[in-house]
């Protein structure tokens, strides 16, 4: 494959990215998609050049130019996620179906991520569709089956509903640190990754939010303000799963 195309693919990568922000914005505020891009703190119409993946971000400083407001660092991240995602999945599988397939469930993982992350919320017709599209296609993806999928989503949808019930019964309150949604969640990565895969997929993200939680308590244990008392969990869950994927593939333990 030519560095040429590799490079394509990253930049398409990188616009996708730009378009899953638009929804990561609108989903929550909006619960629309249509319409120009909006700057994401005064919602002032953007310049085209605004909305260039990356290229517009850093122009602006990281600060909107209409408001001057910072903007969160989570929107060029998840252009590069999903760039960095795109190029790995074609370097190691070409123009094929894995490809396409892995690409699908690089943007549900980020934008999912990022709605978690910024608003501690995952939306059950998201992951929960996407899951059936997923289940939908494993049986014409190399190294993934029906079976393997249908086992993955039945696997992680009750071990974390395992988790859900002991959370509400250790933390007898609304504000709970681990959500309905984070088993639709666990269900869809069971269902992307399939049966094999699925422990390790899953033990990066909670290795992730392990660390980042212990982070958090030596900052509230030195004093430091504003340190918030749960973590977004799913995000980690997002993270770990996209990143044992780039890392291994679908055949990565099988």
């Amino acid at each position: 494959m030519s560095v040429p195309t590799i490079i394509l693919v990253a930049l398409i990568g990188l616009f996708v990215g730009s378009l899953v922000n638009v929804v990561v914005v609108r989903l929550p505020r909006e619960q629309q998609f249509g319409g120009w891009p909006r700057c994401t703190r005064c919602g002032h119409a953007l310049a085209w050049w605004q909305v260039l993946p990356l290229v517009g971000w850093m122009a602006q400083g990281g600060r909107g130019r209409c408001c001057g407001q910072r903007l969160h660092w989570i929107f060029p991240l998840n252009e590069l996620l999903i760039a960095s995602a795109f190029t790995v999945f074609y370097m190691r599988y070409g123009l094929s179906a894995p490809l396409f397939y892995l690409s699908f469930v690089a943007v549900v993982l980020v934008l999912t991520g990022a709605i978690d992350w910024l608003h501690r919320s995952i939306y059950t017709f998201v992951i929960l569709g996407a899951a059936l599209i997923a289940l939908a296609t494993a049986a014409i993806i190399p190294h993934h089956s029906f079976l393997s999928a249908l086992i993955g989503a039945l696997v992680a949808g009750f071990v974390f509903a395992l988790f859900f019930a002991l959370a509400r019964i250790i933390f007898p309150s609304t504000a709970v640190p681990f959500g309905l949604g984070d088993v639709y969640l666990a269900i869809f990565i069971g269902t992307a990754v399939g049966f094999l895969n699925l422990m390790p997929a899953l033990f990066y993200g909670m290795l992730m939010a392990g660390g980042f939680s212990i982070l958090l308590l030596i900052l509230r244990a030195a004093g430091r303000p504003n340190i918030p008392k749960y973590i977004s969990y799913g995000t980690f869950l997002c993270l770990g799963a996209l990143t044992y994927l780039m890392l291994w593939g679908l055949g990565g333990t099988s």
